[in-house]
């Protein structure tokens, strides 16, 4: 198989810009625009850690499926046009709400967001996944996909920057409203490109196991386990650093017109460090480029106990350091997961990628589901108020929270994929034996 030529691989991958706009806002602008809509912080926390739950549920469910489509026009193509009208419904209702909302609409809007999402998402990867077979082309695909989602977490992100400069007093409803936008227009936009851009690839047909032996991949593959722990580690300190973000920024650091500024030079560096990482996982292979990543994200979070307050260019040197391994973490997973696929092919005999993306998209969302179902009521553990009427220990609190949980996190990926089993060598061997 040959590799995608540029133009097309980037055209391919545009709407992991549509997508990777969803991510940020979920963890970090909507939670609070629903407290400031008057939800408590332990409902907004329950609320979004249940409908995570449930999109981990329905993730292997829409994997089967998805791998199991058979139509003239391909597997993937009709995934992604059928998930469209739900992702773009539940994005308008969560991103625009009314004035006057309740647990109940919150519930079922996100319901219906990740529905769609969890369609797309899906679809698109697998279908990635499925444009070379060699182990430096699989990150170099995936890299794609994460340089159009640095693209789409930066330009969401410029969204609430504009309107923090342009209104005096903003809040996360014009903020959200705004964020919205911007995903309504470019999913389907986006996704036209893509299909001019690359045709799906025509796969042999394979048999596909009943659905009670999915689960057995747990068991056999110690690869897939490994990954899987660090996603979700990995889904759960995203989750924590998005979640009080702009409290911390806000409250405790006492910037508040430069949380956004902050989360945009985060995703600049994230951008910017992909290429490093893609010669990083060249150079030492995918986990260890993981693992590089994870012990300088550890250390940076740990700064945080010591920042001062109001110092405005130190708080913006470690929120851009934050976002190196942002650059690096995700697309290295996605491709150590295609190599997982072929593992599981050369055993079993069937193609299931959608299903093991799907997997690989349930870990973080669990994780992330995780940290906010914690991390909400921590802060109403330590006696944090939205309202700004905080003592110097509740802050000290939440300065605590922000440091010490994702820096151990961070540590904990680093132990978990250091001795990761399929290397390089390890993917080329099931290559020669699936040739």
């Amino acid at each position: 198989m040959s590799e995608p030529k540029t133009l097309a691989l980037a055209g391919f991958s545009s709407p992991a810009f549509a997508i990777a706009a969803l991510g940020l806002p979920i963890s970090a602008i909507l939670p609070p625009l629903y407290a400031e809509l008057g939800l408590s912080l332990t409902v907004v926390g329950t609320v979004f850690m249940l409908t995570r739950f449930f999109d981990g549920f329905t993730d292997p469910v829409f994997g089967v499926l998805g791998d199991r489509i058979k139509t003239r026009w391909g597997r993937r193509r009709p995934a992604l046009l059928f998930s469209i009208p739900f992702l773009l419904f539940g994005v308008y209702r969560v991103f625009m709400p009314g004035e006057s909302v309740t647990e109940t609409d919150l519930l079922i809007s996100m319901l219906i967001l990740y529905i769609g999402w969890t369609m797309f998402t899906l679809a698109h990867t697998a279908w990635a996944s499925e444009l070379t077979t060699s182990y430096d082309g699989r990150s170099r695909v995936m890299s794609f996909l994460q340089y159009f989602g640095m693209a789409g977490m930066i330009g969401v992100l410029m969204m609430p920057l504009l309107v923090d400069l342009f209104v005096a007093e903003a809040t996360m409803f014009i903020r959200a409203e705004a964020m919205g936008w911007l995903i309504l227009v470019s999913v389907p936009v986006l996704t036209m490109v893509a299909f001019i851009s690359m045709p799906e690839p025509s796969l042999p047909v394979t048999r596909q196991p009943p659905w009670r032996e999915a689960w057995k991949i747990f068991k056999r593959s110690a690869a897939l386990r490994r990954l899987l722990v660090a996603d979700l580690l990995t889904g759960f300190q995203g989750g924590v650093n998005g979640a009080v973000h702009f409290f911390f920024v806000i409250h405790v650091l006492l910037l508040p017109r430069s949380a956004s500024l902050f989360l945009v030079a985060m995703f600049v560096m994230a951008f910017v460090c992909v290429p490093l990482f893609l010669k990083l996982s060249y150079r030492f292979s995918k986990h260890r480029a993981l693992c590089i990543g994870a012990i300088h994200s550890c250390l940076t979070c740990l700064c945080f106990l010591i920042l001062p307050v109001d110092s405005f260019w130190l708080a913006l040197f470690l929120f851009t350091n934050i976002g190196v391994n942002v650059g690096g973490s995700a697309f290295l997973m996605r491709a150590m997961m295609a190599d997982i696929v072929d593992e599981d092919r050369a055993e079993t005999g069937a193609e299931r990628s959608a299903l093991f993306f799907s997997i690989l998209t349930l870990t973080p969302k669990l994780g992330a589901a995780l940290a906010v179902g914690l991390v909400f009521p921590m802060l109403d553990w330590v006696g944090f108020s939205t309202s700004g009427n905080n003592s110097s220990e509740t802050l000290d609190g939440v300065r605590v929270i922000v440091a010490i949980t994702p820096a151990v996190v961070a540590a904990s990926v680093a132990l978990v994929l250091w001795k990761y089993p399929l290397d390089r060598a390890a993917q080329e061997r099931i290559r020669v034996k699936l040739s």
